[in-house]
């Protein structure tokens, strides 16, 4: 039985994930969240528990046996019945390819493979689970999660951008891992939601990114267009404008459920949102500009001293989505009218509009359309390579600004 043990580590390697390593990503699991302690079992195939800077185990776990993994002050801890092992950071690495299942105390549980690093977050109580996953099934499961649609070529083309984006889109979180596991990345739930078409989509696509010039191209994605699709630019006002997501008619989009939609929002709860958000009591707001594919770009916010100011919609969304229980914004392609104690918001499609329309290339495949030709119409200009052929990353395929969170279930993509 292992005793008390307490290990000196040196700092936490940083993420080591780039176009180079084209193999695995690194994502962090259940961000967001305030993580204490997980237990960890590992299936059909032991688990070697190792610190950053060996690959000799200091702990051994067989098929089936539980290890409980938590935070002491500065340290994390391994503990297997009565014994702990204590450090600054550990690895666990499952032996042959073996996966491995986690249990919050909310029980929440999933299943993973690839490895686990496991160190202090910035909170002071708080863990960091950074997951190292095989490239494969990261893909696999992204399409899964973010792809819920029953046709072939969608499913494929979902694969192709699923895996552009993860490998990279990987600039946001300083070298600690290269992605989250929720719509501030991809939606990624491990291994036991991959679907069988999931992972022939995966499988079938093997290697394939997207490219424009012979480089990684931005891989955006969104659920419904409402009719058009939007210019980057558009949507993220900080960002260039890139040739290949440029803003067009889509006239794929009329199946889908999200194309036309009524919302309303009473307005009291409304106007204590934007309240709390400008920090002044708010009275009103007025539509503001629009951009070329008819989404709103502005809103006019009206506060009860006469006074007003310009918010972006994007922003007035996000309030909208965080602040008010019940209601969901699907877009800021939308209309407004009072009606009574309430606002009635009548608008299209669902997400920001940019790049790959989830539901347009569902009807594209139902018509008989390949994937190839799904992502040539939704991002101008591409093309479709194998990794092995692109140019290393240029400093044009980079993250515009983080997106409002949409914590919906209907959320596709950003």
């Amino acid at each position: 039985m292992l005793g008390l043990i307490a290990v000196g580590a040196s700092s936490p390697a940083a993420a080591q994930s780039s176009p180079d390593s084209t193999d695995w990503v690194q994502v962090r699991l259940h961000h967001g969240t305030e993580v204490e302690s997980v237990r960890l079992t590992p299936r059909r195939s032991s688990l070697s528990v190792l610190l950053p800077s060996s690959d000799s185990p200091i702990l051994r776990l067989t098929r089936d046996e539980t290890v409980t993994l938590g935070r002491r002050q500065g340290d994390v801890y391994a503990r297997r019945g009565t014994a702990n092992l204590y450090a600054r950071s550990l690895r666990l690495a499952p032996s042959g390819g073996g996966s491995w299942t986690l249990v919050l105390p909310s029980e929440s549980t999933r299943t993973y493979t690839g490895r686990l690093t496991l160190r202090p977050a910035d909170s002071s109580t708080g863990l960091q689970l950074v997951n190292r996953v095989p490239l494969q099934d990261y893909v696999a499961s992204v399409v899964a999660a973010e792809y819920g649609l029953d046709d072939r070529a969608g499913t494929r083309a979902m694969a192709v951008v699923a895996r552009t984006y993860a490998l990279f889109s990987t600039k946001h979180f300083d070298g600690d891992y290269d992605h989250v596991d929720g719509t501030a990345s991809q939606v990624y739930r491990g291994k036991d939601v991959i679907t069988t078409a999931a992972r022939r989509a995966a499988r079938e696509t093997q290697g394939q990114i997207l490219t424009y010039d012979g480089a990684p191209i931005q891989a955006v994605y969104f659920s419904s267009s409402g009719g058009h699709t939007a210019s980057n630019e558009a949507v993220w006002t900080d960002s260039p404008s890139l040739p290949y997501l440029r803003g067009k008619e889509d006239p794929y989009d009329q199946a889908s459920p999200k194309h036309r939609w009524t919302t309303r929002i009473n307005r009291r709860a409304l106007l204590q949102a934007l309240s709390l958000h400008h920090g002044a009591s708010v009275e009103g707001f007025l539509l503001g500009d629009r951009t070329p594919s008819g989404r709103l770009a502005t809103i006019e916010v009206l506060f009860s001293d006469d006074t007003e100011t310009d918010m972006e919609a994007s922003t007035f969304r996000s309030v909208v989505n965080e602040r008010v229980d019940g209601v969901t914004l699907k877009s800021t392609w939308f209309d407004a009218r009072r009606d009574g104690s309430a606002y009635v918001l009548t608008g299209r499609g669902h997400g920001h509009g940019v790049g790959l329309n989830q539901w347009g290339a569902h009807a594209m495949a139902e018509q008989g359309k390949g994937y190839r030709e799904i992502l040539s119409f939704y991002y101008t200009g591409v093309q479709i390579q194998q990794l092995d052929e692109a140019s290393p990353l240029p400093a044009v395929a980079q993250d515009p600004p983080s997106p409002p969170d949409d914590s919906t279930a209907s959320r596709i993509g950003w």
